[in-house]
C-alpha cells in the first residue's frame, strides 16, 4: 500500500502519470479524472483499480464500464425493500480495464457469455473479460432523461427540462471525499449469470424490483439518494441510476408488455398496454392460472362465479366460447362433426362442466343423399347434451377410424334446419372440408377463451382538487375465482389518457381485440407445459352509470329516456317562462349531487339557460308542475322496466343518424332522433360536427353541399362507437348494475344527506343526539371499525364508500326517533335490500332473486310512499336490472368495482411521477415494467423475444447483439421454442425466485402472499394458567362432556381456555360474541353467545392451535322487534351448547332494544387525548331495562345467506296504493306551500 510520505511508490509509478503540479492521473483505469495526492492513494485502494491493474498485467488490453451519471432523489426512505438490497449486498469483485475504445461496435450488448469475434487487439482475453466489457456497454444505450415532475398539469417543453436538471450526486461529489463503494463488477462466468437470469446480478435484481413495487412509486431523484446511501456505506457494486434505468429498458424490450402507440380515429394519439402480452403473462403465471376457469359451469341451482350465470353458460356467442376439448387424446371443436359411442353423430356447440365432467350441447346430424352423394343434415331443432364419456372419433379421425367407414364423410355438410318442419339452409359456420378454422390455427395445440371484465372510469392524475381528468382502461380475467378477482394482483392497466376520450381509446383496445380474434394468441400454459392458442372475449363492461351509459351510446342519465337498458320513459323536459322566483329547492332534491351525476350528458330535449348578455329582462326558466295524475303515470313508468333496448336497433338509429348528417340542414332532426330515442354516440357526435363544420362558411345550399360530400370521402370507414366492433357484446344489456355507485354511494348517500341536512338539520339536540348514538353503536361482528359520530354527521357531504357500508347497516338502530316513520320505513328497507345485494355465494338462484325482486319492491314502495320526489334520480329504476343482471353474470359483487376504484389511486400516483411531455405513454410504460417485475417474479416462464419480433412490432430497436448475447446464454437455460420469429419460453432464475419464496415486505408489495385470512379454529389463549376440567365454565354446565377422559387428566391442571377463536369465514370471534350455530338444513341457525373456548393440553387441538369445544349460552328468537322490523332475540337462562368450532357459521351483531326501552344519553364516556385518558367525558347511550332484551342486525352485509332463515319479513306494501298516498301527500305539501307563499 502506498504511504502519504511516497507518492507514487516505486511498484505503482507506472500507472500514474503526472498532469499538473500536484495531480495525477491514473493509466490503468484511463478514466481521465486529475486527483490530488490523498485522492490517489484513495483511489488506489479501490478494488476497481487494482484488478485494472491485475488485468493491465496479464493482457494488453480489457474494458471496464464507462462512467455513467445517477440522478434522482427520495421522499419516504422507510418504504420497504431497502433491507432486502442491504442484506447480503456484495459479490465477489472481477476487475475490469478502462480501455473501451476497442468495444465501441458493443455498445448495448449484454456479457452474459460472448464468442464474437472482435479482432486481433482483444487476442489474449478470455471470454468471460469480453462479456464483462459487453455488460459494460450494454448498460449504457437506452437512456430515457425525462426527469419527474411535481403534480402541475401544463406540459414543459424538453428545453425548458433540460435546462432546469439540478446536479446529481456523482456530479457534485469531490474527489477527495472518502470512498464511497466499490464500482460495478460482475460475475464470471455465464453458470453464475443465469442463476439471476435475466438480471446480470443481485443487486441490479433487487433495485430493479425496488424500482417498481406497486403503491411505491420510485422517482430518479428518490433512487439517486437511496444509491447515495449505499456508497457512502462502502456497499459494493452500486449501480448508477442511468444504467438502471438502460438495464431497466433492455429487459422491458425483450420481456416485457409492450406499450404500442395508437393514432385515434378522433385525432389524438395515446398508448395501449398490450393485451395479448398481458394474457400471454397470465397463462404463464403459477399463481394465477391454476385457478382460472375456460369452461361455464352448470351448477344447478347454485351460483357462486361469473362461469355459473347464464351468460356464459347459455347466452355468449359460441364464437367467443372455448371451441374445443381433448378428450381421449382427440381434439374435438364445435361445429365439427363427432361419432358417440352409442352411434350417434352430433355436432358439439358448446362445451360446459357439470359435477367435474365435461359436457357438451350439440346439434343431431341426420345422414342424407343428394346427387348420387352421400352427406350430412344438421338439425339444429333438436339440441341434446353429451358427457364427455361418450365421444369416440373427432372430425380430424375420420377417415382413419374403422368406426366411421360406413357413415357418410365428415366433410360432406349439405346444410342445416331451424326447425322441424323448415327448409334446408346453407351452412355457414365452417367451412365443411376444413373444419373450425381454429383446428388449423391451433395445429394441434389446446384453444381457450380467455373472458374479461373490461372497466372504464375517469380519475384524476393529481393528487390536489385541481381537476385532471384521465380516462382509462382497466381489466381483470373473468375466469378468476370472486376472492381473486377482487385482488389488486389481479387488475391489470390496458390505457390512459388525459385528452382522448373513452370511445376514441376503447378503438385501440378493439383493434388488438380484433386481432387476437383472427389469429389469436400464442400463449405457454404452465398447467400443462405447452403451448397453447387464446382468444379473448369481453364478458361484461364495467363502471360507473355514466361511463356505462356513455359505453352503450346512451343519452345519459339526464335524457327522457334515462335507462340504457330499456326504453323506459322519463320526464319531460318542458318549462315555462316567468319572470318571478323560481321555487326553492325540494327539501329532498339533492342540491349537491354525486361525482358521476356531474360528468352526465345533458338532455338534448332540455331547453338551454338564457344566452350570456342578451338584452331585455332576466327570464328563469323553470318546471311546469305535474298534476296528480301525471305525477303518479311518471313514478309508475319509473318503476317499471321498459322494452328492452337492442343492439341491432341502436346500429340501426345510429346509421340513420350519419346519413340525415350527409345532407346540409339536417341538424335539429339528428338532435330530435337522439331524444326519441335516447341513442347518442358521442364517438359519431364528433364527426357529424366535423361534418357540419366542413361547410359553415358555404352560402349556398349546393355549395354547402358539395363541400359535405368533398368531406365525407375523408371520414374513416367506422364512424359510429367501437363497441359495435365487440363481437358477441350487447352493451345495453353487457352493463350490469354497479352497485357501489348505484346503492352505496347512491340511495344511502341520498338519504343520509337529507337525514343530516333536512330531518336533523341545525337542531342541536338532535345532531348531537344522532353522533352520540353512532359513536356508541356496538360494531362486534360487523368487521367495520368503531363509528366516529361527529366525522359522519359534521361532514355528511364528504364521506366515501366504506363510511356509508357502515352507515347502511347501523341506520335503522340510531334514526328510529329522528325521522319521520315514512322515511325510517325506508330506512328499514334498505338495510334490508343491502345485504341481498352483496350476497357474493348463492346456494338458490330462483330463491335468492325472488327475495332479491320483493326486498327492491318493497323498497320502492316505500319510497313513493314517503315522497315521489326522489323518483327524478334515475338510479331509482336502474336498480330494477340488478335482478337480470345477477341472473346473467353472478352474484352483484363479482362486478363490484371497488377493486378498481382503488386502483385508481395506483394511476393517480403514476400520473404524478410523470414528467407531462407524455402522460399516456409514461403511465402506460410505468405499468408495463411494473408487471414484468410482477411476472419474472411470479416463476413464470418468460418469452424473450427474438430481435425480428421486436423489430416488427415497432419497439424501439436495440442493436441485434443485445439478442444474439442472450442466445448465447439460452442453451444453459430451461428453454421452449415459442414459435417461428417469436423467440423463446424461459424461465427466471433461481436467486430472484428466492427472494419471494418466504412471506415479506416485498411479496407483500407484489401482491403475492395470500389474502390476510385466519386459519380455522386458531385460537388465542387467554392469561388464565391451566387447571382442572371442574374449575372451568364448561366444566360447570357439561360435568360428563369428557368423561371418556381419565380421572387423572380431569382432575389435574390439563386444561386451558382462549379469548379469541377464528370461525369459518374467516371471522376472529371473541369471548362474549354472539354467532350462528348451524344446525342441520331442517332448522334455523341458533343465535348463541360464546361463553367459554376450551382447550385441553395433550388433545389434537393442542397440537394445531385450535379449540376442542366451545361453550355457548343459547338465545332465543322471539317474534319480530319494532320499529326496526328484525328478530327478537332475549338470551335464555341456563341452556348451553358444547359444540365444535365448525359448527358456527358466522359472528352476529346483535343490538339493545333502545326505542321501547326509552334507553337515554349520559355522558359516562372517557375521552382520550393523544392515546391517554383524561378526566374529561361525553355523551354515551346508556342503555335502560333488560340488558339482554336485543335484537339480531340483519342489516349486516356480511353472511346474508345465513342470515336468510332468520329475517322478519317486512310489512306487505302495494305499489300502486303506495305511489297513490306519496302523490296525494306531495300535492297537499304544495298546495300548503303555495298558500304559505301567498299569505306572504
Amino acid at each position: 500500500m502506498t504511504s502519504r510520505a511516497e507518492f507514487p511508490s516505486s511498484g505503482s509509478a507506472k500507472w500514474w502519470k503526472p498532469v499538473s503540479e500536484g495531480k495525477w492521473t491514473c493509466l490503468a483505469c484511463k478514466d481521465g479524472n486529475n486527483r490530488t495526492k490523498s485522492a490517489a492513494i484513495s483511489h488506489e485502494q479501490r478494488s476497481s483499480h487494482r484488478d485494472a491493474v491485475r488485468h493491465h498485467e496479464n493482457a494488453s488490453l480489457g474494458a471496464s464500464f464507462g462512467h455513467i451519471e445517477p440522478s434522482g432523489s427520495i421522499e419516504d426512505l422507510s418504504r420497504s425493500g431497502l433491507a432486502l438490497i442491504l442484506d447480503d449486498m456484495t459479490v465477489p469483485d472481477i476487475g475490469l480495464d478502462d480501455n473501451s475504445d476497442n468495444l465501441q461496435q458493443s455498445d448495448h450488448s449484454f456479457g452474459w457469455d460472448s464468442s464474437t469475434d472482435f479482432g486481433s487487439e482483444l487476442f489474449g482475453h478470455s471470454a468471460d473479460a469480453i462479456g464483462k466489457a459487453l455488460i459494460a456497454e450494454a448498460l449504457q444505450g437506452f437512456l430515457d432523461d425525462n426527469e419527474l415532475s411535481e403534480e402541475e398539469v401544463e406540459e414543459r417543453s424538453d428545453d425548458d427540462e433540460r435546462t432546469s436538471r439540478r446536479p446529481t450526486v456523482e456530479e457534485v461529489e469531490d474527489e477527495d471525499a472518502p470512498s464511497r463503494g466499490a464500482h460495478r463488477s460482475r460475475n464470471a462466468n455465464a453458470a453464475s449469470s443465469t442463476e439471476w437470469f435475466p438480471w446480470p446480478d443481485k443487486i441490479s435484481c433487487t433495485i430493479d424490483i425496488l424500482m417498481h413495487l406497486p403503491r411505491s412509486v420510485f422517482s430518479e431523484r428518490q433512487l439517486d439518494i437511496l444509491l447515495w446511501l449505499l456508497k457512502i456505506n462502502n456497499v459494493a457494486d452500486v449501480p448508477s441510476v442511468k444504467s438502471m434505468k438502460n438495464l431497466d429498458d433492455m429487459l422491458q424490450q425483450m420481456c416485457g408488455i409492450r406499450s404500442l402507440l395508437h393514432e385515434g380515429a378522433l385525432g389524438h394519439k395515446f398508448y395501449v398496454n398490450s393485451l395479448s402480452d398481458v394474457i400471454r403473462q397470465e397463462m404463464a403465471n403459477p399463481r394465477v392460472r391454476p385457478h382460472m376457469q375456460f369452461y361455464p359451469e352448470d351448477a344447478g341451482k347454485k351460483l357462486n362465479e361469473a362461469w355459473q350465470a347464464r351468460h356464459w353458460l347459455k347466452d355468449m356467442d359460441a364464437d367467443r366460447l372455448t371451441p374445443m376439448a381433448r378428450l381421449h387424446h382427440q381434439d374435438y371443436f364445435v361445429f365439427e362433426p363427432a361419432l358417440l359411442t352409442s352411434g350417434r353423430v352430433c355436432m358439439p356447440t358448446r362445451w360446459f362442466t357439470r359435477g367435474n365432467i365435461l359436457h357438451a350441447r350439440a346439434w343431431a346430424l341426420q345422414p342424407v343423399v343428394r346427387d348420387s352423394c352421400c352427406g350430412w343434415r344438421v338439425e339444429e331443432f333438436e339440441e341434446f347434451e353429451v358427457p364427455e364419456t361418450e365421444f369416440l372419433v373427432s372430425f380430424k379421425n375420420w377417415n382413419a377410424s374403422g368406426a366411421t367407414s360406413d357413415l357418410p364423410p365428415a366433410t360432406e355438410i349439405f346444410g342445416t334446419v331451424h326447425t322441424v318442419d323448415g327448409t334446408i339452409q346453407p351452412w355457414t359456420l365452417t367451412d365443411p372440408k376444413l373444419g373450425n378454422r381454429w383446428r388449423a390455427i391451433a395445429d394441434g395445440a389446446r384453444v381457450y377463451s380467455f373472458p374479461i371484465w373490461l372497466y372504464c372510469d375517469d380519475t384524476s392524475g393529481n393528487l390536489s382538487k385541481k381537476w385532471n381528468k384521465h380516462n382509462s382502461f382497466l381489466f381483470t380475467p373473468a375466469g378468476l375465482p370472486r376472492s381473486f378477482v377482487h385482488q389488486e394482483y389481479n387488475v391489470h392497466f390496458l390505457c390512459t389518457s388525459n385528452i382522448a376520450p373513452p370511445l376514441e381509446m376503447l378503438d385501440g383496445i378493439v383493434d388488438q381485440l380484433e386481432s387476437a380474434w383472427d389469429k389469436g394468441i400464442w400463449a405457454w400454459d404452465t398447467v400443462h407445459e405447452e403451448r397453447v392458442l387464446v382468444i379473448p372475449a369481453v364478458l361484461a363492461l364495467l363502471g360507473d352509470n355514466p361511463m356505462q351509459s356513455e359505453m352503450a351510446c346512451h343519452i345519459g342519465l339526464m335524457g327522457k329516456y334515462f335507462c340504457r337498458s330499456c326504453q323506459v320513459k322519463g320526464q319531460e323536459r318542458s318549462r315555462k317562462e316567468s319572470t318571478g322566483e323560481t321555487t326553492v329547492a325540494t327539501e329532498n332534491e339533492d342540491e349537491s349531487e354525486d361525482e358521476e351525476d356531474h360528468l352526465e350528458h345533458g338532455s338534448e330535449g332540455e331547453a338551454s339557460g338564457s344566452e350570456a348578455g342578451s338584452a331585455g329582462p332576466k327570464t328563469v326558466k323553470k318546471k311546469i308542475q305535474e298534476t296528480m295524475e301525471q305525477m303518479v303515470s311518471r313514478v309508475q313508468r319509473f318503476v317499471q322496466t321498459g322494452e328492452p333496448r337492442q343492439r341491432d336497433d341502436s346500429i340501426s338509429k345510429l346509421k340513420s343518424m350519419f346519413a340525415l348528417a350527409k345532407t346540409v340542414g339536417n341538424q335539429t332532426k339528428i338532435k330530435a332522433l337522439k331524444t326519441s330515442s335516447g341513442v347518442k354516440d358521442t364517438y359519431l357526435d364528433n364527426f357529424v360536427d366535423r361534418i357540419a363544420k366542413s361547410y359553415s362558411k358555404k352560402r349556398t345550399k349546393q355549395s354547402k353541399q358539395t363541400a359535405l360530400d368533398e368531406f365525407i370521402q375523408t371520414l374513416p370507414n367506422n364512424v359510429i362507437s367501437p363497441v359495435w366492433r365487440i363481437k358477441g357484446l350487447n352493451p345495453h344489456s353487457d352493463t350490469p348494475v354497479e352497485i357501489l355507485h348505484t346503492f352505496l354511494l347512491g340511495f344511502v348517500k341520498y338519504f343520509w344527506r337529507d337525514v343530516v341536512t333536512i330531518r336533523v338539520g341545525k337542531n342541536k339536540l338532535k345532531r348531537e343526539l344522532l353522533e352520540t348514538r353512532l359513536s356508541s353503536f356496538d360494531v362486534s361482528g360487523l368487521n367495520i371499525s368503531p363509528l366516529s359520530g361527529r366525522t359522519l354527521v359534521q361532514y355528511a357531504g364528504s364521506l366515501v364508500g366504506r363510511d356509508f357500508r357502515a352507515i347502511a347497516q347501523v341506520a335503522p338502530f340510531v334514526l328510529y326517533d329522528l325521522v319521520p316513520k315514512e322515511c325510517y320505513d325506508t330506512w328499514v328497507s334498505l338495510s334490508n335490500l343491502i345485504p341481498l345485494v352483496w350476497q357474493p355465494e348463492i346456494d338458490d338462484i330462483d330463491a335468492h332473486l325472488a327475495d332479491l325482486e320483493v326486498a327492491i319492491q318493497q323498497f320502492l314502495a316505500r319510497t313513493a310512499k314517503w315522497t315521489p320526489r326522489w323518483f327524478n334520480k334515475p338510479k331509482f329504476h336502474i336498480l330494477l336490472h340488478l335482478v337480470e343482471h345477477i341472473r346473467r353474470f353472478g352474484p352483484a359483487a363479482l362486478f363490484a368495482t371497488e377493486a378498481f376504484e382503488s386502483f385508481n389511486a395506483v394511476i393517480r400516483a403514476k400520473s404524478v411521477h410523470s414528467n407531462r411531455h407524455g402522460p399516456s405513454r409514461d403511465i402506460s410504460r410505468a405499468f408495463a415494467h411494473g408487471n414484468r417485475i410482477r411476472h419474472l417474479l411470479s416463476g413464470a416462464r418468460i418469452l424473450i423475444r427474438n430481435h425480428s419480433t421486436v423489430a416488427a412490432n415497432n419497439i424501439e430497436v436495440a442493436p441485434n447483439h443485445i439478442y444474439s448475447s442472450y442466445q448465447q446464454l439460452l442453451p444453459l437455460l430451461d428453454v421452449v421454442d415459442a414459435g417461428p420469429n417469436c423467440g423463446v419460453w424461459c424461465r427466471t432464475g433461481k436467486s430472484p425466485l428466492g427472494l419471494v419464496a418466504r412471506p415479506n415486505i416485498v411479496t407483500d408489495y407484489l401482491g403475492f402472499d395470500e389474502p390476510a385470512t385466519s386459519k380455522l379454529g386458531k385460537c388465542i389463549h387467554d392469561n388464565y394458567p391451566l387447571r382442572p376440567y371442574a374449575a372451568t365454565l364448561t366444566g360447570e354446565k357439561f360435568p360428563f362432556a369428557l368423561s371418556d377422559l381419565s380421572p387423572d387428566i380431569l382432575n389435574q391442571n390439563n386444561f386451558r381456555t382462549s379469548k379469541s377463536v377464528t370461525l369459518q369465514n374467516g371471522d376472529v370471534c371473541p369471548v362474549g360474541q354472539w354467532v350462528l350455530l348451524w344446525i342441520d338444513e331442517q332448522h334455523d341457525p341458533i343465535v348463541a353467545r360464546v361463553r367459554e373456548i376450551i382447550q385441553w393440553k395433550g388433545s389434537l387441538g393442542d397440537k394445531t392451535s385450535s379449540p376442542d369445544g366451545v361453550l355457548l349460552e343459547v338465545g332465543a328468537v322471539s317474534g319480530t322487534a319494532e320499529p326496526y322490523h328484525m328478530p327478537a332475540v332475549r338470551a335464555v337462562q341456563d341452556q348451553y351448547h358444547l359444540v365444535p368450532v365448525q359448527n358456527i357459521l358466522c359472528t352476529a351483531n346483535l343490538q339493545h332494544r333502545c326505542e321501547p326501552n326509552k334507553c337515554t344519553i349520559a355522558a359516562t364516556a372517557p375521552i382520550y387525548e393523544e392515546r391517554q385518558r383524561t378526566e374529561k367525558t361525553k355523551p354515551a347511550v346508556q342503555h335502560i331495562g333488560n340488558a339482554d332484551d336485543l335484537v339480531l342486525n340483519t342489516a349486516r352485509m356480511r353472511d346474508a345467506r345465513f342470515m336468510r332463515r332468520l329475517r322478519s319479513p317486512l310489512e306487505s306494501l302495494t305499489m300502486d296504493s303506495a305511489i297513490l298516498e306519496g302523490t296525494a301527500r306531495e300535492i297537499n305539501l304544495r298546495r300548503a306551500a303555495a298558500k304559505v307563499v301567498s299569505h306572504s
